[in-house]
């Protein structure tokens, strides 16, 4: 029959085909998902009436003893910190990142804890008097006991590399 009909009624009827298809589709999913509200329904009601049953309680005497220990150990905590040394290697690294000149790039950080730790930090300078400069800015920074540049690096036979090690207490 389909070889019979012309091109509009052959569009019209696949038309009505693809509608027919799409009502259909609609409504096995509004069943699937009645049937689910459905399914859910008793244990929403289950869950609802346990929670209006369920009267707030009140805090027991030893919730009120943890609570009054914590607070006092937070005070202690508050009272004794500036008696720590807390300087610890971000900040450090943070440091010797803020007095490095132009022409120098990190590339590569390691730290190591320890009495003194160690801090190494690697790259590359566009020229080798920034290197030097950096290892000075260094020296003259308090935070940092010692600080040590390879002879290579400074002399320039590294090809703008250099790796400077930084001893401070973390």
């Amino acid at each position: 029959m389909s070889n019979v009909l012309p091109a509009d009624a052959k569009e019209q009827v696949w038309g009505m085909y693809q509608a027919r298809f799409i009502l259909v589709g609609s409504l096995v999913l509004l069943l699937a998902a009645a049937f689910s509200a459905l399914a859910l329904a008793p244990s929403y009601t289950v869950l609802a009436l346990q929670e209006r049953s369920v009267a707030p309680k009140q805090a027991s005497a030893a919730t009120q003893e943890d609570r009054a220990a914590i607070a006092h150990t937070q005070a202690l905590i508050g009272a004794l910190s500036p008696l720590v040394a807390t300087s610890s290697a971000g900040a450090l690294v943070a440091e010797a990142l803020r007095v490095r000149p132009a022409g120098i790039a990190v590339t590569h950080i390691t730290a190591s804890a320890g009495q003194p730790g160690t801090i190494v930090l690697s790259g590359s300078a566009t020229h080798i008097d920034a290197i030097s400069t950096y290892q000075s800015a260094l020296q003259h920074d308090p935070v940092f006991s010692a600080v040590s540049v390879p002879v290579g690096d400074l002399a320039g036979t590294a090809d703008g590399t250099f790796s400077i090690t930084l001893s401070a207490h973390f």
